[in-house]
């Protein structure tokens, strides 16, 4: 049956991606999504921060060497919040407004019971899985306490990231935006006090995390649900439905398989740089967070790229998928590339936020930091259009060929860097292979958007689309 063409009333502001002009939109549209991910950033970068100047390089480095399984966590959770967008904004691009109820139901009971499942498991595996990487013995107790206790706010980011995600969909950046930068400062409050005042070492900065996390969920649940954006939940519609779960798990599996790739590709990884000592481990912490961080904007013109292409696509607009495609791709690159040079110059400075001087480890994991950002900044353009790509496939709806090009170049990822670092017992080996990486990823993800048939993945569609657009 026909969905309603009708538009639900909306108070807040919502992007139509389907009209009118193509880059502005986007530009202005990442930019609440930019500054919500820098205070997201602040999450881990805080706790390092907090650790490092209040306890020292031993919880610095306990703090660090969790960010890899952590990772893998939250590419579960960003896997389905993408899904979420993909769906919402196919379903707002193709005018299905009745859907809405139903696909938002069906997001937040999968939530619970995902992220319910996800703590029980990681409160089990957290110290066997720390040992599995090779954790330094003398912070593998701290990590483990650290690790837990993150392990508790799975169900609260799950909702977090399937109700921004939702948002995001259909047209809304600026209320996810709002969320984080709320819990961002309590979470920094948050480490403060129970780190510097109370001295609760690394579970304080674990404990301010979640609870500040458990804010972000209650937020956007309760935006979803009184926004006006024409989603409204009653025990009878409270439910789950067989089609929008088997969308979510189509869109929402394959993502998050292609970012586990990642994230347990980074975990294998690790555990080859634990092997050369705390110093590394404590300095390529800090590379991790001075890395996402410096990756915020090329991340959130990503997941603009995603709305933008889940709404056209939902439209049947083909040709407008493509014009925009084209000119955010060099826009992109452009701005990896300015990126990576601010990177070179001011990485001394950025480790210096982390560790005080006076540290007996600060002269090595400065050493060590320095060469290996500057190694991984020359190749930021690599990542800049890796992301760009990745995110178009994701909003076309083609995150299954994307998942296969992750999961090929991880398995290539792994004997390089042995071959590279661990043979050769030299760690720059380490950053070498990764960039080696990101290359491989955008040459794939370049290819099948270049020749693949990706149109026919779209998972709704209007009703009123030409012929020619429903046989693709």
């Amino acid at each position: 049956m026909e969905q309603t063409e009708k538009r639900p009333p909306g108070r807040a502001r919502q992007y139509d991606f389907t009209k009118g002009g193509i880059l502005k939109p986007m530009l202005i549209f990442s930019l609440p999504i930019l500054l919500g991910n820098v205070f997201n950033a602040l999450y881990n970068v805080v706790d390092s921060v907090v650790v490092g100047q209040f306890v020292g390089s031993g919880a610095l480095a306990a703090v660090n060497a969790s960010f890899a399984i952590h990772m893998i966590c939250g590419a579960v959770f960003a896997g389905f919040g993408m899904g979420s967008t993909v769906l919402m904004g196919q379903i707002f691009g193709a005018h299905r407004y009745e859907d809405m109820n139903r696909a938002a139901a069906t997001a937040l009971i999968g939530a619970l019971i995902v992220g319910s499942a996800m703590s029980i498991i990681g409160l089990l595996i957290a110290r066997p899985l720390l040992i599995l990487i090779r954790t330094p013995a003398d912070i593998l107790d701290s990590a483990t306490v650290y690790l837990r206790i993150l392990m508790l706010g799975c169900i609260t980011q799950l909702f977090y990231f399937m109700s921004s995600g939702i948002l995001r969909g259909i047209g809304d950046s600026k209320h996810p935006m709002i969320f984080l930068i709320v819990c961002a400062v309590m979470n920094i409050l948050l480490d403060l006090l129970f780190v510097a005042v109370f001295q609760w070492g690394v579970a304080g900065v674990a404990a301010a995390t979640v609870l500040a996390q458990l804010t972000s969920a209650v937020l956007g649940v309760h935006r979803l649900l009184t926004g006006g954006y024409g989603i409204t939940l009653t025990r009878k519609t409270f439910r789950v439905s067989g089609k929008m779960l088997r969308a979510i798990l189509r869109l929402g599996i394959p993502i998050s398989i292609q970012q586990m790739a990642n994230s347990v590709g980074l975990l294998i990884i690790q555990s080859f740089s634990n092997s050369f000592g705390t110093f590394l481990v404590a300095a390529n912490g800090v590379h991790q967070k001075v890395d996402s961080f410096a990756q915020l904007p090329i991340m959130a013109m990503g997941e603009t790229i995603t709305s933008y292409n889940a709404q056209n696509v939902g439209a049947g607009e083909y040709e407008r998928v493509r014009r925009g495609n084209r000119s955010v791709t060099l826009l992109l690159g452009s701005a990896a590339v300015a990126i990576g040079a601010i990177l070179y110059v001011a990485v001394p400075f950025l480790y210096r936020l982390f560790l005080k001087a006076s540290d007996p480890g600060f002269d090595q994991v400065l050493e060590i930091g320095v060469t290996s950002v500057r190694i991984n900044a020359f190749f930021y353009w690599a990542i800049g259009l890796q992301w760009a790509f990745s995110s178009i496939l994701r909003g076309v709806g083609a995150s299954r060929p994307a998942m296969i090009v992750a999961i090929v170049c991880t398995v290539i990822r792994i004997p390089i860097t042995y071959l590279l670092a661990m043979t050769t017992n030299w760690y720059p080996g380490l950053y070498w292979a990764n960039n080696i990486y990101f290359i491989l990823m955008l040459a794939g993800m370049f290819l099948y958007y270049k020749f693949g048939k990706w149109e026919r993945f779209a998972v709704v569609r209007r009703e009123s689309a030409p012929a020619k657009e429903e046989q693709a």
